[in-house]
């Protein structure tokens, strides 16, 4: 997204990224169904944020939720609003979706550069940077970076949080990392983990005590 804004403006573009192809985080989300926002009221949409709202309002007033529609339906992907109110591409998947949008940067005049894995910065300067490639180490200097490097979730597909250290080395304060699901092992009967074993639920509220008792959530 980043890229598109950019090389709109007239700024030349070089995305270098670590993976084969691009965008794999984005087809694994698409396996779900690509849920790409709500139809809810805007208010009730900014609702969701909880304590962040007012952090995350100006940034949504600027890209509302039927701005992001409107991107998507000028890359040629129709939508539609389920039943739980959520809007998803009409074929449900990500794939037609990363295609068109690739499309659209090439044609612009974005440079991709695959499998370039960074190291972080050559010694001070925070526009010459470091990357392993499978050809060795490039250095490359540039005038102004971009950097999205994702979490520590999925390392198979990227994310695997090895950029922290890399920023904290430079002084820049970095939360610590955190999950943002976790499983519990409950012992279920098996009469009752052989019919739901494996289903979503939805709808809950769950709380939870730790090992002496005390209520966390």
């Amino acid at each position: 997204m980043a890229a598109e804004v950019l090389v709109e403006a007239g700024i030349k573009v070089d995305l270098y990224d670590a993976m084969p192809s691009v965008g794999r985080k984005f087809l694994m989300a698409g396996k779900g169904g690509m849920n790409i926002s709500h139809a809810e009221s805007y208010d009730k949409f900014l609702s969701r944020y909880g304590s962040r709202c007012s952090c995350i309002k100006p940034l949504l007033d600027e890209f509302t939720p039927q701005a992001l529609c409107e991107w998507i339906h000028s890359l040629g992907i129709d939508t539609f609003i389920g039943s739980s109110g959520r809007v998803f591409p009409t074929d449900m998947k990500a794939a037609p979706l990363l295609r068109a949008w690739l499309h659209r940067l090439r044609v612009a005049g974005v440079n991709f550069y695959m499998r370039h894995r960074w190291l972080g910065w050559i010694e001070n300067d925070n526009t010459a940077l470091k990357f392993a490639t499978p050809d060795g180490e490039h250095k490359i200097k540039v005038d102004a970076v971009v950097i999205a490097l994702g979490g520590g979730s999925w390392p198979q597909l990227g994310s695997t949080g090895a950029w922290v250290p890399l920023f904290a080395q430079r002084g820049v304060l970095v939360a610590p990392l955190k999950p943002s699901n976790c499983g519990f092992d409950v012992v279920w009967s098996k009469h009752f983990s052989s019919r739901f074993s494996g289903q979503p639920l939805k709808s809950v509220c769950v709380s939870f005590s730790d090992a002496k008792g005390v209520n966390i959530c």
